[in-house]
């Protein structure tokens, strides 16, 4: 136990001194900060493009029934178009003001950014440079205006009896009385998938540096030296948990850099964008889900890092080092796509709660599954326990195969001699 201790202290802080692990570490901190501090961000640009005064030019020209129906020429007034198209000045004319080539040249020459041609009713012609995709933005507001202004002169023609009832029919639209049991869908769905995809890049990634760390020591020669001070299986099991406690390290920091920025900056996501702002507080994230979370980030990543550090153990050569990871990692993206289905409800229930229990896909699936609340804290405790039991099998078979792997130089381990490592006693 002490010569494991021993490894795992030298893997941890050898990993986490490391000058890529505090890079990595810097660059995700400030990317989440980042991310966090957006609508602070955000409104600082707004405020320099307003002392600048740096507005897109438009130009707006009535014509036929639009230009004599005060509900046309008020709702399109450059007033109004400067309220419901942000960051646009207006000038407003006639169509007998400028022709299709002045329009053109205007916008050609780019005095203006686009022009909207308008003789009321539905139709309406939009004159914008090709080239420039930020002109089209405001063609969804413009529907918007040109269907309710030819809406409310429709039922100003009708007779004065028939209008409040026609106003009434327009306007009507479904009201939908939401009553969810146990948290939101949709900001459960967005916490499975974030999570998901949290564990795949973690365990991917660090999986890898365990498989690429052994496969270096064994190619330079290094094995040989080590195995002297140590036995093979306290190697394998303190590079592993080594490995894991770094990881862990990261993720904390991470974790640390998302709280803080998200508790700073909530109230200012409500204004900037109210749709984040309801998931971040309608998120139902508990303590049993951190819970959950940490125990399959652990597990997880020992049962895949063991059967990397077991396959790299019988690489002889660099070369082959992308071989070996291959099965491991077909897998694990099995995984997050079976966890991914999971979330969608595309898959069959009583197929999806088997999966959940086969320790390749446990994590991704009954995270999945409890995320979108379809498994009880007893039953994901289940999930935990198997796939504890499924590290410890894993431990031990990756054991014999990297006890034998790494005394195999020069030729490669072909299934017969992994085959016989496994039966093989002690």
């Amino acid at each position: 136990m002490k010569r494991i201790g021993t490894v795992i202290r030298f893997e941890y802080l050898g990993y986490v001194s490391a000058k890529v692990f505090r890079v990595t570490t810097i660059i995700f901190v400030a990317a989440i900060l980042i991310l966090c501090f957006l609508p602070q961000i955000a409104s600082q640009f707004s405020k320099i493009d307003a002392f600048q005064g740096e507005k897109d030019k438009a130009v707006i020209l009535l014509g036929g029934d639009a230009l004599a129906n005060p509900i046309y020429t008020s709702a399109f007034s450059a007033k109004t178009l400067e309220s419901a198209v942000k960051k646009t000045t207006w000038t407003d004319g006639n169509k007998e003001d400028y022709s299709e080539e002045d329009l053109k040249k205007l916008i050609e020459g780019g005095d203006c950014l686009f022009a909207v041609y308008y003789n009321g009713g539905t139709d309406y012609s939009f004159f914008a440079a090709g080239s420039k995709i930020s002109a089209y933005s405001a063609l969804g507001t413009l529907d918007a205006l040109v269907t309710e202004s030819a809406r409310q002169a429709a039922i100003a023609r009708l007779p004065e009896g028939q209008r409040g009832e026609a106003a009434a029919i327009s306007g009507m639209a479904a009201q939908v009385n939401l009553i969810e049991i146990g948290g939101n869908a949709e900001n459960n769905f967005w916490i499975g998938y974030v999570i998901m995809f949290f564990l795949f890049y973690i365990i991917m990634g660090y999986g890898n540096y365990v498989s690429a760390s052994v496969i270096a020591e064994k190619t330079s020669k290094a094995m040989e030296l080590l195995i002297t001070a140590a036995k093979p299986l306290d190697l394998m099991i303190g590079k592993v948990v080594g490995v894991g406690f770094a990881a862990l390290t990261q993720v904390a920091a991470i974790v640390a850099a998302a709280a803080v920025g998200i508790t700073a900056n909530l109230t200012q996501w409500k204004a900037f964008q109210p749709t984040v702002f309801e998931m971040l507080t309608g998120a139902n994230v508990s303590a049993a889900l951190a819970a959950l979370l940490l125990l399959f980030f652990f597990l997880g990543f020992f049962f895949y890092a063991f059967i990397m550090a077991a396959l790299g153990s019988t690489v002889s050569r660099a070369e082959e080092a992308a071989t070996t990871t291959m099965f491991p990692l077909l897998l694990l993206t099995a995984g997050l796509v079976l966890g991914f289905f999971t979330l969608s409800g595309a898959m069959n229930k009583a197929l999806v709660s088997v999966l959940s229990y086969v320790p390749f896909f446990t994590p991704f699936v009954m995270m999945g599954r409890y995320s979108m609340g379809e498994v009880t804290v007893f039953g994901a405790a289940i999930g935990v326990i198997v796939l504890f039991a499924g590290v410890l099998v894993i431990a031990v078979l990756a054991a014999k195969i990297y006890r034998m792997g790494v005394m195999m130089y020069g030729t490669p381990a072909t299934f017969k001699t992994v085959w016989k490592a496994l039966i093989a006693r002690g």
